[in-house]
């Protein structure tokens, strides 16, 4: 048994014994999303301004009352920007983020500029520092429990501000860290092919790079994966082994044979072990525990997905079926998971 394997078991273990501060008593919480009204949580859209005159959109949501809370900032994937209405959408029914707002954190839905042009751009970096500076001020947030969650590209910047500003932990969901190592770039911007073969591409100069961003990694990591997806490649093969080599305090939580995106919620039953993997990691390490929202607040409506997010390419879905099988070929071959 790997130690992710071990890892994720002992998680459920301590899940099972230890009451984690969660949404009211959730029921059938595998197939339902605790949904707080937008008259008691509304949502509050702000532009946060950044050090290149530039306004970074994100969407807010407090919880009821006067006292201080942690807050948990969300990432979303992709190199493109999100509109505002799908990024509203996201926080009305994105089962994850629900579950954080009923557990009583300060939630944030951030988007960013593009990095579909040259996607080693630090635009969107410095968007999310923008929304993190932004979002530390507010009267109601806790400074020195501001947490982040990044799926896909979004678990990539998430790994970039780990070492640009003070939090108290980060978390990503098969972080892109294609694009956190630079091997994504003007020249290179299909990422299959380095995902393939992340070793081919990882050339010295980008080894210096990617070192030197996780030495300024100041605070802990979770990382969330699976093993059908090729974008976990250079976490397994380069990313992590680059953070034991410089001894940064990271996890891995395994979930095998999820598709990737499982860890926005929207998968029952695992969307809700996600939950709580993620909700256990910040507890252990902000310093404002949240406080649920009154159960009075609270219903339960099951979980749906609001539709697509962005236009996608017709022939998208035949190549993701293609990534995913080339994926599980080649773990037939050299089946092997990373050991923390």
């Amino acid at each position: 048994m790997t130690t992710q394997t071990t890892k994720f078991l002992i998680v459920c273990c301590i899940n099972a014994l230890v009451p984690l501060i969660a949404c009211a008593a959730e029921p059938a919480a595998q197939f339902l999303r605790p949904v707080v009204s937008e008259e008691a949580c509304p949502l509050v859209v702000i532009e946060a301004p950044t050090r290149d005159n530039h306004k970074a959109t994100a969407v807010i949501r407090t919880p009821p009352g006067n006292d201080r809370r942690p807050a948990i900032v969300f990432l979303h994937g992709g190199l493109g920007s999100l509109k505002l209405d799908v990024l509203k959408k996201d926080v009305l029914f994105q089962p994850n983020q629900c579950r954080f707002l009923a557990a009583g954190y300060v939630t944030v839905a951030a988007t960013f500029r593009p990095r579909s042009e040259d996607p080693q751009t630090r635009d969107a970096l410095i968007d999310c520092l923008a929304v993190i500076d932004y979002v530390k001020k507010l009267p109601r947030v806790d400074p020195k429990s501001v947490v982040v969650f990044g799926g896909s590209g979004g678990g990539s910047l998430a790994m970039e501000l780990a070492g640009e500003t003070e939090l108290c932990a980060v978390a990503g969901g098969e972080p892109a860290n294609v694009l956190f190592t630079g091997m994504m770039n003007k020249e290179q911007r299909d990422p299959n092919e380095l995902m393939d073969e992340p070793r081919k591409h990882y050339t010295p100069e980008l080894r210096k790079l990617t070192e030197a961003k996780i030495s300024k990694i100041n605070c802990p990591v979770l990382i969330v994966h699976s093993n059908l997806h090729p974008i976990n490649n250079i976490n397994n093969e380069i990313v992590i082994p680059a953070m034991r080599a410089a001894g940064k305090y990271y996890e891995i939580i395994f979930f095998p044979e999820q598709q990737h995106g499982f860890y926005n919620g929207y998968v029952h039953a695992v969307g809700m072990k996600v939950y709580d993997t993620l909700s256990s990691f910040y507890l252990r390490h902000i310093a404002t525990k949240p406080k649920p929202i009154d159960s009075s607040l609270i219903k339960f409506e099951p979980v749906v997905h609001p539709g697509p997010r962005v236009e996608r390419d017709p022939s998208a879905k035949a190549k993701r079926a293609a990534i995913y099988e080339k994926a599980k070929q080649r773990e037939k071959a050299a089946p092997q998971v990373p050991k923390n």
